[in-house]
């Protein structure tokens, strides 16, 4: 049979092969030297006191604790004797514990520990269980957050487009044509105007004239949004260029038509008459009263009608 006592400070951990281990379970460095070597004294004077009990046959192993004083000395502050001998021998010592018991011990702490270890992981597990579901909601909610704040994008932006080309139309009147719209689905699902087109023609008229008028009103046509696109300056840019080509055309025919008005003027003999008997007038018959008196002078004489 076997036994073990544990003496002083130490404590017995479960032996393997009938060899024990015990450890300092107090803080033995915060002691004074003097108490150090006051508890060595003592530990050495239980095992001699052991010994005795056991007698000469009983074999002894003793495992000694020591502890590093503040003078550098290590001293024993615990030790393991681990006694062998017949049972009447061993029960000469009271406070050991046998093989036995040391083994039925150990597995006992083993399985304490499996299950605190076990307890210890399931709490783990339900904390980290605990900790995804709350990412989760977040990542939820968070996904909801932006979902909305694309659909009201959506929204403003259908609103602007439909009020742009609304523009475009009202203001081309005969020149445009039906607006055509482009579509985004958004997350939840639904369809949003995102683009939009109102064809706007370049319609040249019959004259100088009303190529001008159509032209203008093309330019404020492209224009009319409040935020013209860069397609919808192109388009007023073009109408802006033919608009110039037919007010140049307006001022030429506007001068060929003053240089024939003054050479008919000059060529008439009515009206070098006219002229002529100016200069036989009194100053103060000038004007209007003068070329009237004139006129009817010189119908009378048949004039009028050869021009």
């Amino acid at each position: 049979m076997q036994v073990t006592s544990m003496l002083s400070a130490g404590y017995l951990e479960p032996m393997m092969q009938g060899v024990s281990r015990a450890y300092e379970t107090e803080k033995t460095a915060q002691k004074t030297d003097q108490d150090k070597q006051a508890k060595e004294q003592e530990i050495l004077a239980e095992e001699q006191a052991l010994r005795a009990k056991l007698g000469s046959n009983a074999q002894v192993h003793t495992v000694y604790h020591y502890s590093m004083g503040t003078d550098g000395r290590n001293y024993i502050t615990g030790a393991s004797v681990t006694m062998k001998g017949t049972e009447e021998e061993l029960n000469r010592v009271s406070g050991g514990v046998t093989t036995e018991d040391i083994t039925a011990k150990e597995q006992e702490t083993r399985e304490a520990l499996l299950k605190e270890d076990e307890e210890h992981e399931d709490s783990q597990n339900i904390i980290k269980a605990e900790a995804d579901k709350r990412e989760a909601r977040k990542k939820e909610d968070k996904s909801e957050d932006e979902k909305e704040a694309q659909v009201r994008e959506l929204e403003q932006t259908q609103r602007e487009v439909i009020a742009h080309e609304a523009a475009h139309q009202a203001a081309a009147g005969q020149f445009g044509g039906g607006v055509s719209y482009t579509y985004t689905e958004g997350p939840d699902g639904k369809r949003y105007i995102t683009g939009g087109e109102v064809p706007i023609k370049l319609k040249q008229g019959s004259t100088p004239e009303e190529t001008l008028r159509n032209m203008q009103q093309v330019q404020r046509a492209a224009n009319a949004p409040a935020d013209p696109s860069g397609q919808d300056r192109q388009v007023a840019a073009k109408a802006a260029a033919l608009a110039a080509k037919a007010r140049g055309q307006i001022a030429r025919e506007d001068d060929t038509d003053e240089e024939h008005l003054e050479t008919v003027a000059e060529g008439t003999p009515i009206f070098a008459a006219v002229n002529k008997d100016d200069e036989q007038q009194d100053p103060a018959k000038n004007g209007v009263s003068s070329v009237l008196a004139a006129v009817k002078e010189y119908e009378l004489q048949g004039l009028m009608s050869a021009a």
